[in-house]
């Protein structure tokens, strides 16, 4: 049996009248990236990343096709991951300069 990903989470926040949501199927995803970076996905590799992504709450996933494929909100995504990347970075320059401050 195919592991499934969470139920889509109940939106914190309602979307405001007229701002857009970017949604995108696991193989639109798969297509733009191939498309940008000149490369092949293997669909199955992308989706497992994007469940993960979702289990972070970095994406979600809002519904599932006639064929059976995911559907992503992605709206969010790039300020959900820039801010951990951004947190991350800057643990690990505190951490640097604590090791060099205590040599």
């Amino acid at each position: 049996m195919p592991v499934q990903p969470p139920a889509p989470s109940t939106p914190d926040r309602p979307l405001p009248a007229g701002e857009d949501r970017v949604l995108a199927t696991t193989s639109q995803l798969a297509g733009r990236v191939e498309d940008v970076l000149d490369c092949r996905l293997n669909a199955a590799v992308l989706e497992d990343l994007l469940l993960e992504l979702d289990r972070g709450d970095f994406v979600e996933w809002v519904t599932v096709t006639r064929n059976g494929e995911y559907v992503w909100d992605l709206s969010d995504a790039p300020e959900r991951i820039g801010d951990v990347v951004a947190a991350l970075v800057v643990e690990r320059l505190e951490q640097w300069l604590e090791a060099r401050t205590d040599a």
